[in-house]
């Protein structure tokens, strides 16, 4: 479980580090992917074991980077417009539309727990951001748009990812991840060059910031999370991973100043508690 906090700890400063960098969604998208799947190739190469990402190379892994880089695209300016905490926490909405589409896929019902935990998470992001919502400017609006698209994308990447990158398993997570984030990072490129954005960054602060949201978010977080969620129940992985969202407010408070009352924090605690009751209905479906 050491692992699964670590990672956890460790993802929940990407919103930070998007924030700080101050470039185009598409161009910290882009370095995320192509620094992360260096460290990654290096840290393989040094374990003897890049074998490993050649058998993590398949055409449905395309499929794949392609839903992880929509996943990004829009979470990334979802940060951009109304802040870290809250972009994290609409895009973990992901949990709801896996187990949703679990229970299409069965033909059966979702359990009565799922619904009442999607009921509560809704009713706590009525409270974050619903009770005024006509009345918010329009980035902020365009904001939360992008970070339920976050969810839908991120949702699919979660579906695809096993069968897609890890060839059932046999690549190991390290590959797998290496492969993703290198083949997404080859698929900004010419979304980078279509937006109009430039490589260059402006300032050494974009330089750190996603050089530390590569590493540390997309490398090392994503690495240890892949590892540590194996042996451990479902409602636990899910409770450790609320974690990151939940660091993410934190962050996005301390660091840059994000005005909360109680009402809000009461429906950030909600949405949070539905987003793990959902969690706990899932691992359940899958038993």
């Amino acid at each position: 479980m050491g692992l699964l906090l670590f990672g956890a700890a460790c993802i929940s400063f990407s919103a930070v580090f998007v924030k700080l960098a101050g470039v185009a969604p598409a161009v910290s998208a882009f370095y995320r992917l192509f620094v992360g799947g260096l460290t990654l190739l290096v840290l393989l190469g040094a374990t003897k074991n890049l074998d490993a990402a050649k058998r993590a190379m398949s055409w449905p892994a395309l499929g794949c980077a392609v839903f992880f880089v929509c996943d990004l695209l829009c979470w990334h300016a979802s940060i951009n417009y109304v802040g870290p905490g809250l972009a994290t926490l609409v895009g973990n909405f992901q949990v709801f539309l896996i187990t949703a589409a679990a229970a299409v896929a069965a033909r059966r019902a979702p359990r009565p727990t799922f619904l009442a935990a999607m009921t509560v998470a809704l009713f706590g992001l009525y409270l974050v951001v619903g009770r005024n919502f006509a009345g918010q400017p329009p980035e902020f609006r365009l904001g939360i748009g992008y970070g339920l698209a976050t969810s839908v994308f991120y949702a699919l990447f979660i579906m695809t990812l096993k069968k897609a990158v890890t060839d059932n398993g046999r690549a190991g997570p390290m590959a797998a991840m290496a492969v993703l984030s290198l083949a997404g990072a080859a698929l900004l490129v010419p979304v980078v060059v279509g937006v109009g954005a430039s490589f260059a960054l402006p300032t050494a602060q974009s330089w750190l910031a996603l050089l530390g949201l590569g590493v540390v978010g997309q490398a090392v977080g994503w690495l240890a999370i892949s590892m540590g969620l194996a042996g451990v129940r479902p409602a636990l992985a899910g409770l450790v991973l609320l974690l990151q969202p939940t660091l993410s407010y934190l962050w996005d408070v301390l660091f840059f100043g994000k005005a909360t009352g109680p009402v809000e924090l009461a429906g950030v605690a909600l949405a949070l508690g539905g987003i793990y009751l959902g969690s706990v209905a899932r691992g359940a479906e899958k038993n």
